[in-house]
């Protein structure tokens, strides 16, 4: 027999099944929908060799592919090295496809042009895997990342500075003769960030510094634009705000900071070159918010290795962080500049610039050898500012005859527009003579020292001549590569060595 229950008993039970049931729908919706959002933990291959070796180029290879199977990371080619290994690009982007959302502020990161230089390129694969893994997308709300992790995969695999055909590519942003920076720079035109970080590493341990009885100890170095001809206020900007902010970030980490600076106690010690033929001022020039970022190097490679990748990352975290928050200012700035670089005929270029003592004063972190005790060091002599020694107005346009086309294909890629004559015509031009040609010693290197004299001269320019005008982004390029007094123009390079042989000066001038 069973009990008879009453219609309230009934209604009850009733109520508790379908609680229950629902309970339990519940919990199966948000056990399965914690599966289907659980994100995978992608492993950058530093952090799995325990920091104890260095990411060979089949390993980041691989790496890369793996992070390219997440929604926010595609890695295409960027070129192929002479000896036939891949330069790769991760385009990072919350969007649907790169780049197409035009109000977020656009950054380059690259990497190990020095190929014994490798920490930078474990450090930018450490930030992929923290994007692959979910981790740091807040800052993609406002910003698109080009990365190349290893701009010279043939000298990290070789354990050498330069290329398996022995090119410095940190010393080709001019001729671009190589194909990584060719390629680089042909990244960079396609996509014009606002902001671009080159990553090295310093040598600590030098007999320079240990003679003075201290070596520097700052696990990283962040170097600004230093070339008088790009836009102060983005030197402002570096300087005043973002410098400050990174200091501020990296000392909350412990890790010792400081401006980049080159020489030694017994000598001059300044910031480093001015030089346009690097990854900092060569995009600097171009109205570009621009650095050189470099590592504390230790006497090998897998020395303190943790600690050199981490600081590495973490300074280049900090620069991220600060350029999603004020992403709207860094692109107006940079905006202006690059529209002033348009209209700049008739203004100074500056020609030829070097350090000197200014009433600046820097202080930075060293290591006493005596007591291996750590401390700060007033730097001195400082040579902390630069200065002008020679300039001239941008012309409207150069003219070049048709013998010269060597410098035009230069000239083509870096993107500059060059027009052909198309018919004979005579125009009034300044043309350059060659008055004299020696060396000086300008940043502790022995450069041409041209001296010229400028006349009136009309012209005759044939067909197949060239005419290229001034009213582009890279006028000031222009005007640093091809005239004849220019420190840092083609007068210093061996495949236009040809340019000072006679007596008139190839480049003519509309003025």
């Amino acid at each position: 027999m069973f009990s008879k229950k009453s219609f309230s008993d009934q209604v009850a039970e009733c109520f508790i099944d379908q609680r229950a049931r629902f309970a339990t729908i519940q919990f199966l919706i948000i056990f399965l929908g914690s599966i289907a959002n659980t994100q995978v933990r992608f492993v950058a291959p530093i952090e799995q060799a325990g920091y104890q070796r260095i990411t060979s180029y089949d390993s980041l290879q691989a790496f890369l592919k793996d992070v390219a199977s997440t929604a926010y990371i595609h890695v295409e080619p960027l070129t192929k090295t002479r000896a036939g290994r891949m330069v790769s690009v991760a385009k990072v982007s919350s969007s649907k496809t790169f780049g197409q959302d035009t109000s977020k502020i656009r950054v380059l990161l690259f990497a190990q042009q020095h190929g014994d230089e490798p920490t930078g390129k474990e450090a930018l694969s450490l930030l992929l895997a923290k994007f692959a893994s979910g981790e740091s997308r807040g800052i993609l709300d406002n910003m698109d990342l080009l990365i190349v992790p290893q701009m010279n995969p043939d000298g990290g695999e070789l354990h050498q500075r330069r290329t398996s055909d022995g090119i410095d590519l940190n010393r080709n942003h001019v001729l671009l003769t190589s194909p990584e920076t060719r390629a680089l720079h042909d990244l960079f035109y396609e996509w014009m960030p606002q902001v671009t970080m080159d990553i090295h590493e310093y040598t600590s341990f030098s007999r320079s510094w240990s003679d003075s009885g201290f070596i520097r100890i700052a696990d990283v170095q962040l170097g600004m634009l230093t070339n008088l001809n790009t836009a102060p206020e983005i030197r402002d900007l570096q300087h005043k705000r973002i410098f400050p902010f990174i200091a501020e970030k990296m000392k909350g980490r412990d890790f010792y900071f400081q401006e980049y600076i080159v020489g030694s106690p017994g000598d001059r010690i300044r910031h480093s070159t001015t030089e346009i033929n690097d990854g900092r001022q060569g995009f600097g020039i171009l109205g570009t918010v621009s650095f050189i970022q470099e590592g504390r190097r230790w006497k090998t490679n897998e020395d303190h290795l943790q600690r050199r990748v981490l600081s590495q990352l973490a300074s280049i975290e900090a620069l991220l962080e600060y350029c999603a928050k004020d992403a709207q200012n860094i692109k107006q700035i940079v905006y202006n500049e690059r529209c002033r670089l348009l209209a700049l005929a008739g203004e100074t270029i500056a020609l030829r610039m070097d350090h000197y003592r200014g009433d600046g004063e820097m202080y930075i972190p060293v290591r006493m050898l005596k007591t291996d005790r750590d401390s700060t060091w007033r730097v001195k002599p400082y040579y902390g500012e630069v200065r002008l020694s020679k300039s001239t107005l941008l012309p409207q346009k150069y003219l070049l005859e048709r013998k010269d086309s060597a410098i035009v294909e230069l000239l083509h890629h870096h993107h500059i527009n060059v027009d052909v004559v198309r018919h004979e015509t005579r125009m009034n031009t300044s043309s350059y003579f060659i008055d004299s040609v020696g060396r000086s010693g300008i940043e502790e290197n022995a450069l041409p020292l041209v001296s010229v004299s400028c006349r009136q001269v009309n012209t005759t320019l044939r067909q197949g001549d060239f005419t290229i005008p001034t009213g582009q982004l890279q006028s000031v390029l222009l005007a640093i590569i091809l005239e004849p007094e220019s420190m840092w123009g083609l007068t210093r390079y061996e495949p236009f060595a040809y340019v000072l042989t006679g007596k008139r000066y190839p480049v003519l001038r509309i003025p």
